[in-house]
């Protein structure tokens, strides 16, 4: 199966009424979720500035934000149809689009300050360890200032066979290619890392 189907099948299935937005989107449990989320926002000052969240899911990182009074221009994107029409009733006052990125597709937006990817690489699509430059590659392409995105640790306890899971120097050295610099946290959940790419060329 392509990319797209492989993640239009995991997921897909998982939206449905009264299940919790964590579960949905196949994360261990809500406070690891806001934990991603704390990286993100300790890590750069998102107030007026434009953020693009690859793989949004139900926008929990719009709330998140709006819980903390970070006024940022929020605009989510996800490739699951579905999700992004349970999003927007979650949220009818966001900003989401059903967008494959890495398809070539563009937001309303070409270039946002922050690009910020929670999960995206964790599923197992059968060519993780290529993708995973090529889509930051791509992701610099429309951002100004950062590209954010976390990862699963292979030092983690517990594996899922759905999952891809990396080594943090392995995916620096993956990386180094790229014209960015990259910083790797590693200190807030056992089984997850977070790389925050700075583009060396600034628009």
């Amino acid at each position: 199966m392509s990319r797209k189907k492989i993640i239009q099948a995991h997921y897909e299935p998982r939206i449905e009424p009264g299940r919790a937005n964590h579960e949905i989107l196949d994360w261990a449990d809500a406070a690891s979720q806001r934990a991603r989320f704390e990286v993100l926002t300790r890590s750069l000052d998102l107030s007026g500035r434009s953020l693009l969240d690859v793989g949004c899911g139900l926008g929990d990182l719009l709330a998140f934000c709006g819980e903390r009074g970070i006024d940022v221009d929020y605009t989510g994107v996800d490739l699951v149809e579905k999700m992004v029409h349970a999003a927007r009733q979650i949220h009818p006052s966001g900003r989401f689009e059903c967008v494959d990125i890495f398809a070539g597709q563009r937001p309303h937006q070409r270039r946002y300050d922050v690009v910020f990817c929670s999960g995206v690489f964790n599923l197992d699509v059968g060519n993780n360890r290529d993708f995973l430059p090529q889509a930051v590659a791509r992701l610099l392409e429309i951002a100004r200032q950062a590209v954010v995105v976390n990862l699963l640790h292979h030092r983690t306890a517990r594996r899922y066979d759905h999952c891809y899971y990396y080594d943090p120097q392995d995916v620096r050295a993956m990386l180094s290619a790229l014209p960015c610099d990259c910083r790797i946290v590693d200190d807030y959940l056992p089984n997850d890392f977070t790389v925050i790419c700075t583009p060396r060329v600034r628009g």
